[in-house]
């Protein structure tokens, strides 16, 4: 089944004159670093293509090449010379229904994600949820098509399976995706610029998140787990920028000693409540699916519209408003 759904994304591609990659609207390394890698694979064959990111670019995210090249205007999904669409790491589409039925003529979309949870929404869907990232599944196929490979689509490919593997500690760590870490660096990648950049590059404000989150430590009695909370005013007084929320979720179910699963609670912006689920063992995608989430059995997560942290008896819990 694979080797079928390849072929119909490497034809899909053949015929294609102008290619627009997607990214999810959750910025994270995997969505970014497998998106760029793509761009330029995509680049190195002659073809024309434009990327699209619904959201900005982290700083952690900034060095990878490529990433000057991602925009943010709407518009690009009005451009008629437009053939193929490619997201990456997008779970559930959802940003995307209001940009591809306003496009000016049907256009076949690809869909390239790892989450179990994803309902294959795509034209062609090449879901693999054993993957350890969704750079994995794209690097898989890539050398599969026997495409040209360059340093600069390696670094970003490598840097999505880094970072959701959050260098390889993770229990989703495979033995392909070690096998992928090593076949890349022969192409030039270069792992130690992934670690300093996007795991020890810590600003003074997110260590002081970080403070605040490890002493709101607490039991969730709702779903039996260890938990913490970030409220939007933290992350509006220190600075601090989404993705290092899911960095924290990783570093605290790698260093709890004793607990199989914790979560991260934080509100957004727009008035909603986010948990991030991480465990060893546990199938924390039950448990986000409490809250109509999803993702993978060890990685979760779920949204609450018009919601807020509050907390009790030192205790943090999500309060519909």
């Amino acid at each position: 089944m694979t080797s079928l759904i390849y072929k119909q994304i490497k034809d899909s591609i053949d015929k294609a004159e102008h290619i627009l990659l997607l990214t999810d609207e959750r910025i994270d390394g995997d969505t970014i670093g497998s998106t760029l890698g793509m761009y330029h694979v995509l680049c190195e064959m002659g073809k024309r293509v434009s990327v699209f990111s619904p959201q900005p670019i982290v700083d952690t995210l900034k060095f990878l090449p490529g990433v000057e090249d991602i925009g943010r205007d709407s518009a690009i999904f009005q451009d008629d010379s437009i053939d193929l669409v490619i997201i990456f790491d997008c779970s559930d589409g959802g940003y995307i229904r209001e940009h591809i039925p306003s496009m000016r003529r049907p256009v076949p979309l690809v869909v390239l994600d790892h989450h179990e949870s994803n309902p294959r929404y795509g034209t062609i869907n090449l879901i693999e949820s054993d993957a350890a990232s969704t750079a994995d599944i794209a690097w898989r196929f890539v050398k599969a098509m026997k495409f040209s490979m360059n340093r600069l689509a390696a670094q970003c490919f490598l840097t999505g399976i880094c970072t959701d593997t959050h260098i390889f500690l993770t229990s989703n760590t495979s033995v392909a995706s070690l096998d992928a870490a090593h076949e890349l660096s022969m192409y030039g990648a270069r792992l130690q610029d992934i670690v300093r950049e996007t795991m020890m590059n810590r600003s003074l404000s997110t260590l002081r998140l970080w403070g605040l989150a490890f002493e709101r430590l607490h039991w969730n009695e709702e779903f039996q787990i260890m938990a913490t909370a970030i409220t939007e005013a933290d992350i509006k007084l220190l600075g601090v920028e989404e993705m290092e929320t899911k960095s924290l979720a990783n570093f605290l179910n790698a260093m709890l000693e004793g607990e199989d699963a914790v979560l991260v609670m934080r509100e957004t912006d727009d008035g909603a409540v986010k948990g991030s689920f991480r465990s060893h063992e546990r199938d924390v995608c039950e448990l986000a699916s409490r809250f109509g989430g999803g993702g993978h059995t060890r990685a979760a997560g779920f949204k609450v519209d018009s919601a807020r942290l509050v907390e009790s008896s030192e205790a943090w819990n999500i309060v519909k408003q």
